[in-house]
């Protein structure tokens, strides 16, 4: 039979009360750890407190009572007020229960705490914060809501890639493909999701699907529409992906966006060849240059079902074109007797975002 040790133990917050009968006055409480409350919102939250003094020993609380409050962030809103129950004077220990409908209709977000002591005629704040202040802090999260949240979903640009400029003239080109520029330069080209708010969630996870992707994926945050954008994830590479991912999000966002950047390798061109209506194969007209995975290969004509797969040879070059599948119905394209289709090379696409 296995067995394992177990270590159960309570989590009591110590907060520090000033003693005020003079005998402490050359003591100072410095605590090595601060302890940060959760309050989980649609669940019963009990909350344990022990006050100390500056020597670290108990304080008697005989004959006071305690006010429990929580602010937001800001400190111009008072979020929650609630009477606090001692359960025993001689160690300074009280409890305060904070229930669904105390936390049910307040947005998640982080905020602070507060505890009032009321001896008397004598009102007193506790020192809850490490650094001596009447405030700390505290996450309101909605992590365990019994009620099922749906994904979002958000919208993603057409990644134009060099090799999707194919066909037209130089004045639809974009920028980056006019001349003069370094036959060798590699520009890279960075393309964003819509929006995605957050509505004050501390932990949001972004999922896509990948379709033949190289390039990186990462999400960036700002604070409103018009604040600069930063980078809350790492930025992660895919090599001719054709995948599910997701990537988390930990703090408070009010903004996000998932960022791509498949601008690595292009130039990859090729002829396609029709027999009967199936593509029978596709020969490189040119190689292209830096691809660093296979490009992702699409036959495009008035057929269907057509599918090939490429290699890449040391030089970042397609060095071949395999048609895995030759489809049907390829026929010449009008005014263009001797063409049935055209292959696209391309490092993939993002698709189906979501987020929740």
């Amino acid at each position: 039979m296995y067995s394992t040790t177990v270590y159960l133990y309570q989590q009591i917050v110590r907060v520090l009360l000033i003693d005020t009968s003079g005998g402490y006055f050359t003591k100072r409480y410095d605590p090595v750890y601060a302890k940060q409350l959760t309050i989980n919102k649609g669940v019963d939250n009990v909350l344990l407190f022990e006050f100390i003094n500056q020597d670290q020993k108990p304080v008697n609380i005989a004959g006071s009572s305690f006010v429990f409050r929580v602010v937001n962030q800001t400190g111009d809103e008072l979020l929650i007020t609630k009477p606090m129950e001692i359960l025993s004077s001689a160690l300074g220990r009280v409890k305060v229960v904070l229930d669904t409908e105390d936390t049910i209709n307040i947005q998640a977000q982080p905020a602070s705490y507060s505890i009032q002591r009321t001896a008397g005629n004598y009102v007193q704040a506790a020192y809850t914060d490490a650094n001596s202040q009447a405030r700390a802090d505290c996450n309101i999260v909605d992590s365990i809501l019994p009620q099922h949240i749906p994904a979002a979903v958000c919208t993603v640009p057409d990644m134009y890639g060099k090799n999707n400029y194919f066909g037209v003239g130089p004045t639809q080109w974009p920028d980056w493909a006019l001349t003069p520029q370094p036959i060798n330069a590699i520009q890279s080209t960075e393309f964003y999701s819509s929006f995605m708010p957050t509505n004050g969630s501390s932990l949001t996870t972004v999922k896509y699907d990948l379709v033949g992707y190289t390039g990186t994926v990462k999400i960036q945050a700002a604070q409103n529409y018009e604040s600069v954008w930063y980078n809350v994830t790492e930025s992660r590479q895919y090599l001719c992906d054709t995948v599910s991912d997701y990537l988390n999000v930990v703090g408070f966002h009010p903004l996000l966006r998932l960022a791509f950047n498949n601008s690595i390798g292009y130039g990859a061109a090729g002829t396609v060849q029709v027999t009967d209506t199936v593509v029978t194969s596709v020969s490189i007209t040119n190689p292209g240059v830096y691809y660093v995975a296979p490009p992702l290969v699409e036959i495009l004509g008035d057929g269907s079902g057509a599918t090939a797969t490429c290699t890449i040879d040391p030089n970042g070059g397609v060095a071949g074109v395999t048609v895995t599948n030759g489809g049907s119905g390829y026929l010449p394209v009008q005014f263009q007797s001797n063409v049935s289709a055209t292959a696209l090379f391309t490092n993939g696409r993002v698709q189906n975002v979501q987020y929740r």
